[in-house]
């Protein structure tokens, strides 16, 4: 309540930083049960039933005009802060960039540029793309594993295609043929120069399987193309 958020032009910025903080505060205080360890996850799991393609609304919509107030002014925005926090910035400089926010605006009446302005500047970090694809438009991600193939080195060359309108950071688990596996994370500049980017395993280590965001926590609206795995014969 300290901060003055406008909720009937931007109820995404009230509500919905509330559900956020909610959220965290559940899964804080009910930790080690069923419902404190998933609470977290519940604005995801309600993204197919609620981000229908060509009629799901932008965040930024009027809310006399909102259609589902339940999920943009609500869930969505609390999906959006939990992967900007955890997937984007960072809890650590997320939460000092939140903080900075809070006390720059307390007893005072922020617009969503100044919230998105506090956020790039305290935490250093471009963010323009992020608030267009979540807060003006219905951008659907489609991150896919388009071509796993070796190359004359010895190594493998890993195709990661950006086949939806949302743009997020990739993160792979490349399981090898020793039975180990490592976690490799792409940060979101991998798209500067086109919707395919190609990622290099050093020779020496055999592929068989590929996962792109293995850990389940984007909204990818096809994930069955999120896995390679080798032929049995390989």
């Amino acid at each position: 309540m300290l901060v003055g958020s406008n909720e009937r032009l931007y109820p995404w910025m009230d509500e919905g930083f509330n559900s956020l903080i909610d959220l965290y505060a559940a899964a804080d205080y009910f930790e080690g049960t069923a419902y404190g360890d998933t609470v977290l996850d519940v604005p995801l799991h309600l993204y197919e039933s609620h981000a229908i393609a060509g009629e799901e609304q932008p965040l930024g919509t009027p809310p006399v005009e909102a259609h589902d107030l339940f999920w943009t002014a609500y869930r969505k925005p609390s999906l959006m802060l939990r992967i900007l926090r955890e997937e984007v910035l960072g809890p650590e400089r997320f939460d000092a960039a939140f903080r900075d926010y809070t006390a720059s605006w307390a007893y005072r009446h922020p617009t969503p540029a100044d919230f998105f302005r506090i956020m790039s500047d305290a935490s250093g970090m471009r963010l323009g793309w992020f608030w267009r694809d979540w807060v003006y438009t219905t951008a659907r991600l489609d991150q896919a594993i388009e071509i796993v193939e070796p190359r004359d080195d010895g190594g493998t060359s890993i195709v990661i295609g950006n086949r939806g309108t949302m743009s997020l950071p990739v993160e792979l688990e490349l399981t090898f043929s020793d039975g180990k596996t490592e976690t490799v994370k792409l940060p979101i500049e991998m798209w500067n120069l086109g919707p395919r980017f190609t990622y290099r395993v050093p020779a020496g280590r055999d592929v068989v399987r590929v996962r792109v965001d293995p850990r389940g926590v984007y909204p990818d609206t096809a994930p069955g193309n999120n896995e390679w795995r080798a032929s049995p014969s390989r």
